[in-house]
């Protein structure tokens, strides 16, 4: 069934349940899905109760920085999870940007000081991010100069840091070939986030900040940011708050990982993680756009999530790292599942996308429905975080009863269904399709226009609803999960958030039959 949700997704003072027992407030990085619907889902899916602002960013228009800050001050939560980018900028792409000086921002910061008053010793968890390499490709423009960019802030290190002066010609051809103006504007924003990040490791060291994560966005072995996070690691050395601030490649996954750390602190829970690789070994392996080893990006995303590694943890995490057999790795998926493990995909072996190859032998070998989570969305750290986010909530669950219980695994059936939608069907199967179709029709695929949504999302929906429908039907419908039995029949409410195809939503909606109340008591 698809529905058209239009400008609601904006209205994001979201609660998830009247059984929620906690509640988190979450001021998320931008008002796309991974961002605002993803958190929002973890939460319920272990029981909890979230809020946003309704003053988000909406694509190139900045949030209201001072409605959110005042939302924040006005909100009670028992945690709260609060992205700078959003509260100082207006978001990520707003935080890319020199718009707002240096000074302003400082003075909004100021936010977190108020707030640690108000809310005495309740957790606040803090997240930013090192700047990426790259530009944001908002306009034609942007996107002809985005790859230049990202080349030239890796040869700036390399020559000016490195000492690699055989690459200076190139260097300098660059800097002939991109506009002055874009340069400046890029640097500026750079300087002005890490002098805040600065400041960030100050607020954490004088109780302001209970828990800060910077994540590095987009990067590479090499680059502009190399210099800055060794500075921030220096500075929550000296200040001995190295356990209380996390440094690890991300960016849109963060607002799920602190919210699973505030579901952890809440409960006093501590989820193990046990992981497979289907190919190479995560300690050989660097993801791309990311600068440490995959085996320490895990540790770092775990730790930050307040989970651990375990040789014989609650959650089987398995990493479809490149190489390796496909069969071989699902036929160990089914094995642990057999003994009734806890398992979920992380596949991170395709960029922005699930693998296909993985995702039929998955089809044809597992019951899908029976996984605690599946992602394969954007960069390895991305889809590292919402998979780590599925297994915490997996393990939160586990303690739920009656009404409660019932709501979070409704909340499960349906991320987990999004997540295989957006993943695969969109992602690996329909996306390019539909940005040929867009192209066909005169349309700029980044900056569609609104008066034609309606047009749009019917195309949308043309090439992924049969698919979701025939998926559901084989895989889920009427079969049992838990104590429950799944409808014949789901909604899928499909649309655009942003006006461009690089994310929309999907997001279904399941009510579950009891089948044994006697369990669910």
């Amino acid at each position: 069934m698809f529905k058209r949700s239009g400008w609601f997704f904006l209205v994001l003072c979201l609660s998830v349940g009247a059984y929620a027992t906690y509640s988190i407030s979450l001021v998320p990085l931008d008002s796309r899905p991974a961002n605002t619907y993803s958190p929002k889902m973890i939460a319920k899916m272990a029981g909890f109760e979230i809020t946003m602002p309704d003053s988000l960013d909406y694509y190139k228009t900045p949030g209201d920085c001072d409605k959110t800050a005042k939302w924040l001050l006005e909100t009670e939560a028992d945690c709260y999870v609060i992205s700078i980018s959003q509260l100082l900028y207006g978001g990520l792409i707003a935080s890319r940007t020199s718009e707002v000086p240096f000074l302003v921002a400082k003075e909004r910061l100021e936010t977190l000081r108020e707030l640690r008053k108000r809310s005495q010793n309740k957790p606040i968890y803090v997240f930013d991010t090192i700047q990426r390499l790259a530009i944001t490709t908002t306009d034609y423009r942007a996107s002809r100069y985005y790859s230049s960019v990202h080349n030239w802030a890796i040869l700036k290190d390399e020559v000016e840091n490195l000492g690699q002066e055989y690459k200076r010609g190139e260097l300098e051809a660059l800097e002939s070939f991109i506009p002055t103006d874009i340069i400046e504007d890029y640097l500026a924003a750079r300087e002005r986030n890490h002098e805040i990040n600065c400041i960030l490791i100050d607020m954490v060291s004088e109780g302001i900040i209970d828990f800060l994560v910077l994540a590095q966005d987009d990067a590479s072995t090499t680059g502009l940011h190399r210099a800055e996070r060794e500075v921030l690691k220096n500075k929550a050395a000296e200040l001995d708050v190295l356990d209380k601030v996390a440094i690890f490649p991300g960016a849109d996954e963060v607002g799920v990982v602190l919210v699973s750390r505030g579901i952890n602190k809440l409960l006093n829970i501590e989820p193990t993680f046990t992981v497979f690789y289907r190919g190479v070994d995560g300690n050989t392996w660097i993801a791309p756009l990311e600068d440490i080893s995959f085996a320490e990006n895990i540790r770092r995303h775990m730790s930050a999530a307040g989970a651990r590694l375990s040789p014989n943890g609650d959650i089987k995490f398995f990493v479809s790292t490149p190489g390796g057999s496909n069969e071989t790795f699902v036929q160990r998926i089914k094995k642990e599942m057999e003994l009734g493990q806890k398992v979920v995909v992380c596949d991170v072996n395709d960029l922005n996308r699930a693998e296909p190859a993985l995702f039929r032998t998955l089809l044809r070998n597992i019951e899908l429905r029976n996984l605690q989570g599946f992602a394969g969305w954007n960069t390895a750290g991305n889809t590292l975080g919402l998979a780590l986010g599925q297994g915490v909530a997996a393990v939160a669950r586990e303690d739920l009863t009656g009404k409660e219980h019932q709501l979070a695994t409704e909340a499960h059936i349906e991320y987990l269904l999004s997540r295989y939608a957006k993943d695969y069907y969109y992602k690996s199967l329909s996306k390019s399709s539909i940005e040929s179709w867009a192209y066909s029709q005169g349309y700029d695929p980044f900056d569609l226009p609104k008066s034609h949504f309606s047009l749009i999302e019917g195309q949308m929906n043309d090439y992924l609803i049969a698919n979701l429908f025939y998926f559901y039907d084989q895989h889920f419908a009427n079969k049992e999960i838990a104590s429950y039995r799944l409808p014949e029949e789901i909604g899928w409410d499909i649309y655009l958030v942003w006006p461009r195809f690089f994310e929309i939503a999907i997001e279904p909606k399941v009510e579950l039959d009891v089948i044994n109340e006697q369990i669910t008591q």
